[in-house]
């Protein structure tokens, strides 16, 4: 491997600006971004750019969707990316937190803050790792492109849908830094956010038999929706998938009335071998319940949603709320090459292992079937919790994992 020549140098390179890169991890944990909570990612972009533009990269620039790219060109045709989304979730209860969730304090070589763990953390190591592998005398094979993503804790793979279709790009082979506690991660379930819209009938609640009531279609339907639950297909490494019903919307003129619409939101996570089209089926039997106690007066649509919001640059592109599963299988080629860096720069038990949640690979494997896999230096419990952390070490360490990764892939 290559890698083994060049680690001495990316490894010092790495420890001189060890300071600088926790630093810049801690500019931007004090910049809010949370698209959960309508913030965007403005202001961290352009922090971004302008901690690429300090070091050697050959291409520095933000797209017309807003993502901000760093590119060091290889010797050969086609680019690998290593991809961090910069957006977060809200920090929630602020009571729960010991800790200013923008403070970025560090204490016994933790640093803690919103997005310390999902995913800011491997932003930092990215870009640091980035500077790196562009200050060696040697060039990476293929063009190495270091992404910041928007949008992805609002509807994930949204941003590289843009990225794929619009950028000139052609990617090989994709990176994900979300958390894997510094493992390899090959894949995860897929999921499907959908609704059943319900039409009923209102009237005075006085004389309901007046009217129809989708209330008590929805009983039925949401009944049925937990005995599905049960039903989903399973998967050896991937587990089960899972299927529940999330929240209840009513359309109804007063508490003194018969609702004239109900609408019904379903969280569906797909294992291997299930689909959006699978989503679908099940909540089309869900409806057939409820149509075997109410008859003809049940009125029912499936939807999966969409998502629509326009980037902080005003882009605007329409995705559905349908996010594929995938999986590498153990011998693919860049499971197992990822896997030898990691284990030649790390020189610990690197486990091949996959996510608990939904990441971007949904859209770079499960759609546009690019070979994605996950390495980043923060653990899953930590992600979207009070106290958010990431260990100061790892982040560093990531930095010569990422260097030594875009060398050799």
């Amino acid at each position: 491997m290559r890698v083994q020549s060049a680690q001495p140098a990316i490894d010092e390179w790495v420890e001189n600006h060890r300071e600088d890169c926790i630093e810049f991890l801690r500019d931007m944990i004090a910049i809010p971004s949370a698209t959960t909570v309508g913030e965007d990612e403005e202001e961290i972009a352009k922090r971004i750019e302008a901690e690429m533009n300090k070091f050697d990269f050959d291409e520095v620039r933000i797209d017309d969707f807003g993502n901000v790219h760093g590119v060091i060109e290889g010797t050969e045709d086609g680019a690998v990316m290593l991809n961090s989304h910069i957006d977060t979730v809200g920090f929630g209860d602020r009571s729960q937190w010991t800790h200013d969730p923008y403070a970025g304090d560090i204490e016994d070589s933790t640093l803690y803050g919103l997005g310390a763990a999902d995913m800011l953390c491997a932003m930092a190591s990215m870009v640091y790792g980035g500077a790196a592998l562009a200050s060696l005398d040697e060039r990476p094979t293929h063009d190495v492109w270091i992404t910041g993503e928007l949008m992805e804790e609002v509807s994930e793979g949204h941003a590289m849908q843009y990225v794929v279709e619009n950028e000139d790009v052609d990617l090989e082979r994709v990176v994900i830094g979300e958390a894997s506690e510094m493992n390899v991660k090959r894949g995860h379930r897929g999921r499907c956010e959908l609704k059943i819209e319900l039409d009923g009938a209102s009237c005075h609640a006085s004389a309901p038999e007046r009217g129809i009531n989708p209330l008590y279609h929805a009983s039925a339907i949401v009944e049925r929706i937990e005995e599905l639950n049960e039903e989903t297909a399973d998967h050896d490494f991937l587990g089960a998938g899972t299927i529940a019903a999330t929240n209840l919307e009513v359309d109804t003129p007063s508490n003194n009335a018969v609702p004239a619409g109900a609408t019904i939101y379903v969280d569906r996570r797909l294992t291997i071998g299930e689909d959006e089209a699978t989503a679908h089926a099940e909540l089309e039997d869900a409806i057939g319940a409820a149509e075997a106690i109410y008859g003809e007066d049940v009125s029912a649509t499936v939807e999966t949603l969409t998502f629509d919001r326009p980037t902080w640059t005003g882009y605007e592109m329409e995705s559905k709320k349908y996010y594929p599963t995938w999986l590498l299988e153990e011998d693919h080629p860049l499971v197992q090459d990822t896997y030898d860096v990691v284990d030649e720069v790390l020189e610990t038990d690197v486990e091949i292992t996959k996510w608990t949640f939904s990441t971007s690979g949904n859209y770079t494997m499960g759609v546009a079937e690019i070979p994605t896999i996950g390495f980043g230096p923060s653990w899953e419990e930590f992600a979207h919790a009070a106290d958010e952390e990431v260990d100061v070490d790892n982040v560093v360490r990531a930095c010569s994992v990422y260097a030594a990764l875009g060398l050799e892939l």
